[in-house]
């Protein structure tokens, strides 16, 4: 227990009053260590050695982030998603992939404050069957938590509803018609877990 309490869970350098740290959030502590700058050979003999200082994250009450912004850059990010279409296949790897998605993904897309239509697939070729027959113009991508198998069906779901849209025949491989839509793959499967 002693080693996941250590584990950061986030990491990074950020300025702190007038120097750049190297700032280590874990679950029990925040720690920085103001970083050194590099001095070319043959410079000052004086080693300045800068103490790690820390807050046990007991003792802390509320944290305020301040963002900074270049000069004409927009607030947020401009090309962020605001809905997805999500598919959970369970039974990849081991059923982890709910796990996955549960305790991994949602919570950054509830962070970002993207809404989801979840589907938790039942069987094999249900995505395929969903998709073809769904409307995608509501969303701004479409995201698979699975395997390989389940990003093949899913993909292939993209394209016949791309095929759909165009009015075009399914079978049309001479001309197919592009995805106007992005997809997003959570890798889930036993290959891609280990």
């Amino acid at each position: 227990a002693g080693g996941e309490e250590r584990q950061p869970l986030l990491r990074g350098i950020f300025r702190l009053g007038e120097q750049s740290c190297d700032v280590v959030l874990s679950a029990q502590r925040l720690s920085w260590t103001p970083i050194q700058p590099e001095r070319p050979s043959g410079g000052s003999s004086i080693d300045l050695q800068y103490k790690e200082e820390h807050v046990e994250m007991k003792d802390v009450f509320a944290v305020k982030l301040k963002r900074r912004r270049l000069a004409g850059q927009q607030k947020g990010f401009s090309s962020r998603p605001k809905s997805l279409k999500v598919f959970v296949n369970p039974n990849s790897h081991k059923r982890e992939a709910a796990h996955i998605y549960y305790d991994r993904v949602a919570p950054l897309f509830k962070l970002a404050d993207i809404s989801t239509d979840l589907t938790v697939t039942e069987y094999e070729g249900q995505a395929l069957a969903l998709l073809k027959e769904c409307d995608l113009k509501s969303f701004n991508g479409v995201v698979c938590v699975g395997g390989d198998g389940t990003a093949s069906e899913v993909a292939h779901g993209i394209l016949l509803r791309a095929q759909i849209d165009a009015g075009r025949d399914s079978d049309d491989i001479l001309e197919p018609a592009k995805a106007q839509i992005p997809l997003g793959i959570i890798p889930a499967g036993k290959s891609l877990v280990e």
